[in-house]
């Protein structure tokens, strides 16, 4: 009984940070800072800098660690897979917010600033930054929220099931193998289109571009399944629309 408590306890923490973080990651994202005139020299800057590479260096070696397959099998020979994803979803959060409560800025260093007084600008960037984030909130609600945050595993061990990715087609673990969430552009419009691109924000979006291009891996096999899959579901709609 205390172990099953201790699941709950451990995946239901795990799904309350995860959802804060990603609303401090989105604030981080999407709200320009107010640019500071000052003149750091270049050794404060240079400190800025590889604080700020430090920080994202522990995220890639944590989101990579925790994702190879020798952990997954350390995790499966200790009998706690159905909260290893509970930990993982745990520790992404924890440096998510590492990086934001530390990230250094360096607002005197400014390679772009568009004015959003401009009001069509800044309807353009409101549109494009609040629309491509409802569209990656949607689409991992759609690719089972409770699986990706583990929440599904731990109820599906209380009840004596398998886990339940052993449920999916062979075609879907392999896809999610490839690419655990979705919105590669998405999250590249985030990055790129901003009004105020400091040397800071160059380095981010930089590096975790680069790093989203190396890990997600998905090939010609992945894009054939999506594709029947969305045609499968399309057909599905319009039958249902002529039922009508």
């Amino acid at each position: 009984m205390l172990t099953k408590l201790f699941k709950i306890i451990i995946s239901l923490t795990s799904f309350v940070i995860a959802a804060y973080s990603i609303l401090e990651l989105t604030y981080f994202l999407s709200v320009p800072k107010t640019l500071i005139k000052k003149s750091d020299s270049w050794v404060d800057t240079s400190q800025n800098m590889l604080v700020n590479m430090v920080l994202l260096s522990i995220f890639i070696l944590q989101h990579s660690a925790m994702a190879s397959q020798k952990y997954k099998n350390f995790v499966k020979s200790r009998v706690v897979d159905d909260i290893s994803r509970s930990f993982y979803v745990t520790a992404t959060a924890a440096t998510l917010l590492l990086i934001i409560k530390n990230w250094q800025p360096t607002l005197n260093l400014i390679i772009w600033n568009f004015d959003l007084s401009y009001k069509p600008l800044w309807l353009l960037y409101i549109s494009i930054h609040t629309g491509t984030w409802m569209i990656i909130y949607v689409a991992n609600i759609c690719t089972d929220i409770p699986e990706l945050v583990g929440l599904k595993q731990v109820y599906y061990s209380l009840i004596n099931q398998p886990d339940p990715m052993k449920r999916k087609s062979l075609q879907l673990q392999r896809l999610t193998s490839h690419m655990r969430h979705p919105s590669f552009l998405g999250f590249l419009l985030i990055f790129w289109f901003f009004p105020v691109m400091t040397l800071d924000r160059m380095l981010l979006a930089t590096i975790l571009s680069c790093y989203m291009y190396i890990a997600w891996n998905t090939d010609g096999e992945d894009y054939t399944y999506q594709k029947y899959m969305f045609d499968r579901k399309y057909l599905e709609l319009l039958r249902l629309d002529k039922a009508r």
